[in-house]
């Protein structure tokens, strides 16, 4: 039997390829989101921790300088969460873009493993011709010999 060789495997090969990069950068994209994302709620509790030091204060008598220390300070953190929100949007659309582009790069890939499935089954019932073929020649010898 003739070995089944497919015309486009080095554009199968290319694919798989393409495909095994891009699963690798939305794993990389998905754990910067991931990273992101703790580094926010770390934020939150650091500013839940203000925000009750200043519940704390406030009930007592304190300076007013210390009370507008603290809500400077709660001001900078809230300035500082809303830029955290900004880079955790961008992490989920750069994740959800790596994503399009897998499924993309899979579909290509299936385009060309099922026209390699076609090519071998087509392959296949070629060589099953083929031996049919010298199967009916052998006989027909063996007839026209006797």
């Amino acid at each position: 039997m003739e070995k089944f060789i497919f015309r486009f495997d080095t554009i199968l090969n290319t694919k798989e390829k393409i495909e095994e990069d891009r699963k690798n950068k939305l794993g990389i994209s998905m754990k910067k989101l991931v990273t992101e994302q703790e580094h926010l709620q770390r934020l939150f509790q650091k500013k839940n921790d203000m925000v009750n030091q200043w519940q704390e204060k406030s009930s007592k008598i304190v300076k007013i300088s210390e009370l507008r220390s603290i809500s400077n300070n709660l001001d900078i953190m809230q300035n500082i969460i809303d830029k955290q929100l900004n880079v955790v949007e961008q992490s989920e659309l750069e994740t959800e873009n790596r994503r399009k582009q897998l499924l993309e790069a899979s579909k290509q890939k299936k385009v060309f493993e099922k026209l390699k499935e076609k090519d071998y089954e087509e392959h296949k019932y070629n060589q099953l011709k083929k031996e049919d073929a010298l199967t009916d020649e052998i006989v027909s010898y063996k007839a026209v010999c006797r």
